[in-house]
């Protein structure tokens, strides 16, 4: 106010026009002996529109001490004891208010009631509320106001008022705008208000299309929808009004022209169209609006609409009931936004209609709890094999001591310089060496069986900490998304961040379903609130890697690699074995001698290649160190008789079995691993035996009999083979763990947590497509039975600081999606919930996991697609995943990555993932034509993979055409499209929008001059506008100036829509 010092002056001297005067206490700070204190002073106040001006005393020439600004401020009744008739002035943002008291309670309240209605704002509101009540009745507006001054509208912290299924879309366009005052064509945005008399007596905001730039006959491509499932009231009033938008990045914009009109008003024009003249507060001419309206119901005339009316002209017409087509997504997904867009086509005389669906799934906390409930399950059954491994000899535990007395370190080049020896005497001398240190106390006293108990141990904390996990998730109840700004609580690990599912539905002819295409958004799959000070988990997987034995191959396998890949190989030859069984045993009933030959002649080559892998150099070390490692006073009670109980075989009890001749004897020692697989070979013998005479029909009963226990006995062996291999292959991975118990622990939370996001985010995006026209393609369906289904990650993540670590993360979750797998079920009782269980599979590869076993995800379908499915689908048939991901950096740090550091992680994801692709691409290639076809020339599939290679082996910067050359791929194989950044929120955004945009483009012809007003559209008015405003509370991607110049032009966020926000 130091400004207006003089203009201040010159008010209080003219005392005639005060609104209100009179003395009242007010609470100010007093100067005493050592500190200010505050107490109540008599003041003289006066109150002159929205100024109150407080004196020392009456005396009108005193010049006042102070003037309180009457804006932005609420009047409260003071509540404290401190003053009988006491009120505040409460300033929005002000910690501290203005304390006043009166004589009287009347005086007071006189005080409040001037106050209240002194400010600027609230004149206004008066102003606007009886001008709008007499525009209302009689149809004008009462009063023609000045020239407005640009004034701001927020758009950015609240949502439109948009319903997934509006019963009539209007798409608007302006003719002949005028310029603004320095004669430039208006930005110009239409802003919708409605208003359904008498129960709505004010404007009540209903949405907004999007800015055209400098354009005086825009047309907007956004559309605004009215009405909602349960119908609409035709006598609804709209205003539109015209505004020129002065500068985006504020709000600030100026009014051009408005007009009114009614939902009736379009039904009584038989092609639903409107061109109202726009009126403005000065008298000239501010241009035209027309409005296209449609109906989204193809069962619904406009002749029924307009025989709503009754006649009468004053009587309000009756609520047309009408009901929209469906987008499907009801079943999986919550909080569904809509927005609706009319694009122009290449075709002159045809639009294409576009609806844009963001939803939330129902199982972003429903799939975490389910895998924690599995994963404790497994921590479970790896307490009891530790205890199954039962006690350990003297020369294990002696080296388990020295792994944990001397350090890793240490202790390894003992071990070495006792390998290093071969020399019995020498190697003998040291162990003697190392006993007499042991006796003489110098190191500590040690548990017998350390190694087991540490591994215990840690199963048991996992088991509680991951119990409270899911107790603390299932109080979620209802909730089903985790914003970007929750990524750090420790509580919410396990959920996917910002995980959302974008439809499209596009469509020329409204009285057929449009297409849909899909795109699943999220954040990165990563550990964020843990700490990454080692890097990712690629990084510290690979870490522990090095430390295990390699099996001495050409390949660089470890012991751990091959040991998985050999256990999951003999699973599979049991399930194998299982099945030719009961074929088997079928055929011989039926007396199909070819056919019980045939099947015969299988299973001999399945049991040879599991007694050639019972054979292999890892299995029998680790079946010898194992056996070599039990005390041979507990042997008859000993782990391996304790596994083999827990088997499904009726033959094997409480105590370890073997097979002598046609009996089962129990034996009272531990039986040699060559034995039990001895054992095997000669039940088979006999078995073949039995089947050779099978062609001797009159001996068909007698054979009958003899062949069924003949294959229970071989099914039997072979458990016991795969229980003992099991046992055998645990024992080797806990001593190749051995010193490094811990650092396998976390590596092992951290991939549960990232595991938990990757498989929730496949999950939701499988369920999305299981609600499209595809499940009722039998070619799609033949796909997912031969060749299973493709599912391809897009990433926008940089090679550079902590976005590096996260791409380490994805990285191993992609790769262990491989290990998820799909079962359909018929919906029961309308309960679409996703059920996980645990496969038969331990995980394998470059990073293996003995204590981790595949997922398998049974997701319901309708009874009408059910019945459509492949007969082996329908009998439980799994549909493998195929996961993938491509990632280019786009932002500032990936250009820094490119210039000052390494972009190797990227360039050998890329190629990995396409040589992946490459292999599905082959497989789908031998059941499937070309799906683009184009003469298998330019345009075709083959064509599009050969264009991949080229991108995927250029060393051009920031080479986004990976992703969309990829993304083309993988919509032509009908595979899952996921799209993730940091947050899943701008990067994303921009992606998203994008690809939407060549979708159009390319198989909607899309006309090339609207492509980038359309790419615009979308980020600034679309559902990832709301996306932003759901993760930040403000519609504003997380964007900086700077940053943009770094960006790719066609990922650049339109101006007005970013800033800098807290994400």
């Amino acid at each position: 106010m130091r400004f207006n010092s003089k203009e201040l002056s010159l008010l209080v001297q003219q005392t005639s026009k005060y609104d209100k005067e009179g003395y009242l206490m007010m609470k100010e700070k007093q100067d005493g002996f050592f500190k200010k204190q505050e107490a109540y002073v008599n003041r003289y106040v006066r109150l002159r529109g929205n100024l109150l001006f407080y004196f020392k005393s009456k005396d009108s020439k005193s010049e006042p001490l102070g003037v309180i600004v009457l804006e932005r401020c609420a009047v409260e009744l003071a509540v404290d004891q401190e003053t009988k008739n006491g009120f505040l002035l409460v300033f929005e943002g002000e910690d501290q208010p203005f304390r006043f008291d009166a004589h009287t309670e009347e005086i007071r309240d006189a005080w409040i009631q001037c106050l209240h209605i002194a400010s600027h704002e609230c004149l206004k509101m008066q102003l606007q509320s009886l001008r709008e009540q007499l525009h209302t009745k009689t149809g004008t507006d009462p009063v023609q106001l000045p020239t407005e001054c640009n004034s701001s509208v927020d758009f950015e912290s609240h949502s439109d008022n948009a319903s997934q299924e509006p019963v009539i879309e209007i798409s608007l366009a302006c003719s002949g705008l005028p310029n603004d005052t320095s004669d430039v064509p208006p930005n110009a945005l239409v802003v919708v208000h409605t208003m359904l008399p008498p129960q709505q007596q004010i404007w009540m905001h209903h949405n907004h299309t999007e800015i055209i730039e400098k354009d005086n006959n825009p047309h907007f491509l956004k559309t605004i929808g009215f009405g909602d499932k349960f119908g609409i009231d035709t006598s609804t009033r709209v205003r539109l009004t015209v505004h020129n938008v002065v500068e985006r990045m504020t709000g600030t914009m100026s009014p051009i022209g408005q007009t009114t009109f009614t939902i009736q008003d379009l039904f009584a024009n038989n092609d639903l169209t409107l061109t109202l003249k726009l009126s403005g507060n000065r008298l000239k001419d501010c241009g035209t609006v027309r409005v296209t309206a449609w109906i989204n119901d193809d069962k619904l005339s406009v002749a029924q609409l307009q025989n709503q009316k009754d006649g009468t002209y004053n009587r309000r017409t009756k609520s047309a009931s009408i009901k929209n087509q469906s987008h499907h997504l009801q079943a999986h997904f919550n909080d569904i936004i809509k927005r609706s867009f009319r694009f122009a086509t290449n075709s002159e005389r045809s639009e294409i209609q576009v609806s844009e669906y963001m939803a939330e799934s129902k199982w972003t906390f429903e799939l975490p709890i389910q895998l924690l409930h599995l994963w404790v399950q497994e921590e479970k059954c790896m307490i009891s094999m530790l205890q199954d491994l039962g006690e350990l000899v003297t020369e294990w535990e002696e080296e388990q001591l020295i792994w944990k007395s001397l350090g890793v370190e240490r202790a390894t080049t003992y071990m070495n310089m006792m390998d290093m020896y071969t020399d019995n005497s020498v190697s003998n001398l040291i162990k003697l060496l190392f006993r007499k240190i042991k006796s003489t106390n110098l190191i500590f006293a040690f548990d017998e069986n350390f190694a087991k108990k540490e591994a215990a141990d840690y199963c048991m904390s996992l088991i509680v900490s991951y119990s409270q996990h899911e107790l603390h998730l299932r109080e979620f109840a209802g909730i089903t998304f985790k914003r970007s700004a929750d990524k750090g609580k420790l509580e919410l690990e396990f959920i996917p961040i910002n995980l959302h599912v974008e439809r499209m539905v596009v469509s020329s002819d409204f009285s057929t379903p449009g297409k849909m295409y899909d795109i699943t958004t999220v954040g990165a799959f990563s550990t964020h609130c843990r700490d990454m000070k080692n890097g990712g988990l690629k990084r510290v997987l690979h870490q522990i890697k090095a430390s295990f034995t390699p099996d001495n191959s050409s390949q660089q396998f470890t012991k751990i690699q091959r040991a998985c890949k050999y256990l999951n190989e003999v699973t599979e030859l049991k399930q194998e074995m299982k099945r030719l069984s009961v074929c088997l045993y079928e055929s011989a009933v039926n007396q199909q001698a070819s056919l019980v030959h045939e099947v015969m002649a299988i299973m001999k080559e399945k049991i040879a290649k599991v007694n050639s892998l019972c054979e292999e150099a890892v299995v029998v070390a680790a079946a010898n160190a194992y056996l070599s490692a039990k005390r041979n006073a507990n042997v008859s009670d000993g782990a391996d008789s304790s596994s083999l109980k827990n088997l499904s075989v009726e033959k094997t009890r409480n105590s370890e079995q073997k097979w002598s001749g046609s009996s089962c004897v129990k034996s009272p020692t531990m039986e040699p691993w060559e034995v039990t697989c001895v054992n095997l070979k000669a039940a088979f013998v006999c078995l073949q035996s039995v089947v050779d005479n099978f062609s001797n029909t009159e001996k068909t009963q007698k054979l009958l009999e003899e062949i069924k226990p003949a294959l229970t006995k071989v099914q039997g062996l072979l458990d016991i083979v795969w229980a003992r291999l099991s046992l055998f292959l645990t024992f080797l991975c806990i001593m190749e763990n051995k010193g490094q118990v811990k650092q396998a622990h976390e590596a092992k939370i951290r991939r549960d947590i990232i595991n938990a996001h990757a498989i929730t985010t496949l999950v939701s995006t499988f369920a999305a497509m299981t609600l499209t026209s595809k499940m009722k393609d039998p070619q799609f369906l033949k796909q997912l039975s031969t060749v299973g289904i493709l599912c391809e990650l897009e990433g926008l993540l940089s090679c550079y600081g902590s976005e590096l670590c996260m791409l380490e993360d994805m990285m191993v979750a992609v790769d262990d999606l491989n290990f998820v797998s799909f079962r359909l079920v018929p919906l029961k009782d309308e309960d679409y919930t996703p059920r996980a269980s645990l496969g038969c599979f331990v995980k394998e590869g470059p990073y293996p996991d003995i204590y981790r076993h595949n997922i398998i995800i049974d997701m319901p379908v309708i009874q009408e697609v059910f019945s459509l499915l492949p007969k082996e689908l329908q009998a439980g048939k799994e549909i493998p995943v195929s996961a993938l991901a491509f990632n280019i950096g786009i932002n500032e740090q990936a250009t820094l990555a490119e210039k000052f550091g390494s972009t190797a992680l990227q360039e050998k994801l890329n190629m990995t993932s396409f040589a992946k692709l490459y292999e599905y691409y082959v497989h789908y290639s031998k059941h499937f034509e070309d799906p683009l076809d184009k003469s298998h020339g330019v345009g075709s599939l083959s064509h599009m993979i050969k264009m991949l290679q080229s991108n995927v082996m250029s060393k051009k910067s920031k080479n986004v055409e990976v992703l969309h050359t990829a993304a083309e791929v993988i919509r032509a194989m009908n595979g899952l499209r996921i799209t993730f950044c940091k947050s899943g929120k701008d990067r994303t955004s921009m992606a998203v929008t994008l690809e939407m945009v060549h979708i159009l483009q390319r198989h909607h012809n899309l006309a090339s001059h609207v492509f980038i007003q359309s790419l615009d559209c979308l980020r600034s008015v679309g559902c990832r506008r709301e996306n932003t405003l759901k993760n930040t509370g403000v519609k504003k991607y997380a964007f900086i100036s700077l940053q943009m110049l770094y960006i790719p032009k066609l990922y650049r966020a339109p101006s007005g829509t970013y800033g800098n926000v807290q994400t």
